[in-house]
Order: structure tokens, then C-alpha cells, then sequence
């Protein structure tokens, strides 16, 4: 089915055993050896072109051991504007996963690829036929409406809370016994249905509440069955688009469950609240405190942070809570100086607010940055955290010293900040 914003496809499953029976092993024998198993026999995977039916030596080049992406032609290509469709092989579960790049096939376009494998001198070609279909409209008829409600306050991030919706008059409505059964739908403005979901199982949904996308429309969104949630198997997951909705915003969404060719609508109302803040203020007026802070983390190449947190100095310093502290940093009423306080606008380099720092301390782009430094945090927590660039700093170890000064609401906050990578691991 045609996507305008997935990868997904089918799964395709091949005779493996054919296949180690012609190269005279076993079917496990034969699996390790497409996954490069250490000891497993030597099977290498390639391909043939479509158009000129020349060999391809590569194995692969996308994320499996055996596959590759694929033009119009059945000819071989890489992820970009030529791709059409891709092959991916995996020897867990001994198939391949057919997939496309989205928004680049059209309805009844057929494209035909050839994966192959050699052990010795025997090849084996997997000739493949793909043809692309359009979703089509979804004629169902709703048999079972549940209006839900959720109160939330507005969110700086990506969190979601949970919506109780009654499973088991869902699946008896359905007439299926689990939610895997299910295709999740949404609405949109027209009154059809989406059907692709976005998120996890779910939809972005604009501010009138019909399916849209993320973006400076979008409200909120859905997710069903997201294990990292760790939601219960009767709820929805609902997030919101950071800083898109303010207390008395409502947005009334319609999420959907379809099987057997029948659809129950969940009708779920989002009402924002202002926030409630469950600290008070420290006593007395805001001050000036200085703090040595010491970061130590082993050098790596994938940007990983070390936090440390400053909650409780900043709240004493600014004489504010946590959530005033927060919302001053994401409006621009907190700001952070590197080296030394100046009447100029700060100018941040990394994460806002934040800096990228060379190896004198000083403030830098990217690209002569050793370490960087940000404050981060939400309504509960506020830290400062940072990590070491992957080509600047010395993998052997390398010490960054400088100052940060923070200020807001007449208050400041001044860090002397060591901070340590030490050798790789």
C-alpha cells in the first residue's frame, strides 16, 4: 500500500529450505551465514541489475546483511530521490521485509528486483514482484462510539498520559480478540479516513482536531500499544505538540479502531489547564551565588551527556520555583553568559540556552567546539548538562574549564564548570 510519510510495506517470505538444499547445508547453516555468523559457511549476497542483468557485488546497502534499495527499473540504488522501493532480509525470521520510500511510488506501478546469494559456485536469484496500490476509501460502518474526556496541562515536551477506553466492548463490538487484529484510523477534515498512522499506532491531529501533521498547527497526537509508555492495554496515549496549547484551549479528536470491516470511533475531548505549581517560592530576595560544578564523562562519538543538576541553587539564587525558572527559560526571560555578563542579547551556539565551548573556555560554533554546555530541564527539574564533540575533543582525554552565569529576575547564578572527558572506553 502507497505511503506518503512511511517506510512500510509486506513481509515476504522465501523457501529458505530450497535454497539450503541447493547449496547443501541447513536451513540454520544458512541463515547465520547470510547474517555473518562467526563460523557459519561463507554466503555472500548481491544482486542483479533489472535493465542491463549485470551483477552487483554488494551485499547490501541498507540496515540488514542481505538487501538494498531499488529504482523504477529493478535497478540498484541508494536512499534518495531515485528510490523506490527496498528489500531487507532478516535471518531471525528467515524473510524479507519489502518496504518503500514515501511519497515516490503511484497507484499499479510494478517494479520487479532481483536479491541473490552465492555459496561456492551455486547462485540463488529471489526474484521479487512489487506492485503499488492506493489505501483506497474506507467504506466501514461505525458501530460503537465512546465519548472520553482528558484533562492536561500544557506540555514543553513530548509526553504522553494515558486515556482509559473500554477494551472489552471494543473487541465484543469488533468481533475480534485482540487489538492486533486492529487498523488504526483518524479523521480528517473532509470526513474521510486516515489511515496512515504517524505516530506510534496514531495521528498528529491540527488545532481544529482533524488528522494533520507535526508542525506549528498540530495540537496533539495519539499512540496505542507504545511499549515504551508502558500504558495498559485498555488506553490510548495522548502528547502534545510542545508549546502549541495554552490553558482553556480544547480540542475534540476522533481515534479509531478498525477490523472485520466495522470501526469504533473513540470521541476524545483535550482540555488544557493551567498549571498548578506546587512549590512556593524560597523566602527573601533574589542573590548572587557562585557554585564549582565538575562533569566527568568518557569520550564517545555520538554526543551522550552527562547532567548535573542545579534545581535547588537556581531556585535560592532567582527566589523562584522550578516551573517560574522553566517558563522564564523557554520564554527568553532567563538568560545564560558565557565568561562574563554583558548588556547584549546572548548568543547561543548549542542547545538554547546553551553554548559550544573551544578549549579555552570560550564560547564557539560547532566547529571549534571541544565541549558544549545547555541548561535544560521542565516544571519539575532543572539541570545543567553537556557532552564532548566527536571530532574536536581528544579521544585520549581532554579538561575544558570556564564560567556560565546565569541570570533572571534580578537574581544570578555564576558556575565555575570543570568539566573532564576522560580517555574512551
Amino acid at each position: 500500500t502507497i505511503s506518503q510519510s512511511l517506510y512500510d510495506g509486506a513481509t515476504l517470505e522465501i523457501d529458505n529450505q530450497k535454497i539450503a538444499d541447493l547449496f547443501g547445508i541447513s536451513v540454520q547453516e544458512l541463515l547465520d551465514g547470510i547474517a555473518g555468523e562467526a563460523g557459519a559457511p561463507e554466503i555472500k549476497g548481491f544482486a542483479i541489475q533489472g535493465s542491463t542483468h549485470a551483477d552487483v557485488g554488494s551485499a547490501t546497502n541498507t540496515n540488514s546483511p542481505w538487501g538494498h534499495w531499488w529504482d523504477a527499473n529493478g535497478d540498484i540504488t541508494t536512499w534518495g530521490a531515485d528510490a523506490m522501493v527496498f528489500a531487507e532480509f532478516n535471518p531471525e525470521k528467515g524473510a524479507f521485509a519489502v518496504g518503500q520510500y514515501p511519497g515516490h511510488l503511484s497507484d499499479g506501478q510494478q517494479i520487479r528486483i532481483i536479491e541473490c546469494l552465492k555459496y561456492n559456485e551455486k547462485r540463488v536469484a529471489v526474484v521479487m514482484y512489487i506492485t503499488a496500490a492506493e489505501a483506497g476509501q474506507i467504506t466501514a460502518g461505525v458501530v460503537g462510539t465512546q465519548e472520553l474526556e482528558l484533562v492536561m496541562t500544557p506540555k514543553s515536551d513530548y509526553s504522553q498520559e494515558p486515556v482509559q477506553f473500554d477494551l472489552a466492548k471494543t473487541l465484543s463490538d469488533l468481533g475480534i480478540a485482540s487489538m492486533d487484529e486492529v487498523q488504526f484510523i483518524g479523521v480528517n477534515e473532509d470526513g474521510s479516513y486516515a489511515q496512515e498512522a504517524v505516530t506510534y499506532n496514531g495521528f498528529w491531529y491540527d488545532l481544529n482536531g482533524f488528522v494533520g501533521s507535526w508542525g506549528d498547527n498540530a495540537s496533539v497526537y495519539t499512540s496505542y500499544g507504545d511499549e515504551d509508555e508502558g500504558f495498559d492495554a485498555d488506553c490510548v496515549g495522548v502528547g502534545q505538540m510542545p508549546g502549541n496549547l495554552s490553558a482553556g484551549d480544547v480540542v475534540n479528536i476522533q481515534y479509531g479502531f478498525l477490523a472485520n470491516n466495522k470501526i469504533v470511533m473513540l470521541k476524545i475531548k483535550v482540555t488544557i489547564a493551567a498549571y498548578q505549581d506546587p512549590e512556593t517560592r524560597p523566602s527573601g530576595n533574589p542573590t548572587t551565588i557562585e557554585q564549582n560544578l565538575t562533569f566527568t564523562k568518557a569520550y564517545d562519538d555520538y554526543y551522550s551527556s552527562q547532567q548535573v543538576d542545579v534545581k535547588e541553587l537556581l531556585r535560592d539564587a532567582f527566589k523562584m520555583t522550578t516551573y517560574e525558572i522553566f517558563s522564564a527559560k523557554q520564554n527568553g526571560d532567563l538568560k545564560i553568559y558565557l565568561g562574563e555578563e554583558t548588556e547584549e542579547e546572548p548568543s547561543y551556539t548549542a542547545d538554547a540556552p546553551g553554548y559550544w565551548i573551544n578549549g579555552d573556555g570560550e564560547a564557539s560554533g560547532w566547529g571549534d567546539g571541544i565541549i558544549w554546555c545547555s541548561l535544560g530541564g521542565n516544571e519539575e527539574s532543572l539541570y545543567l548538562y553537556g557532552g564532548n564533540h566527536p571530532g574536536n575533543c581528544d579521544p585520549n582525554g581532554q579538561t575544558v574549564t570556564t564560567k556560565m552565569i546565569i541570570t533572571c529576575n534580578g537574581g544570578k547564578a555564576i558556575f565555575n564548570i570543570t568539566y573532564n572527558v576522560t580517555a574512551a572506553n
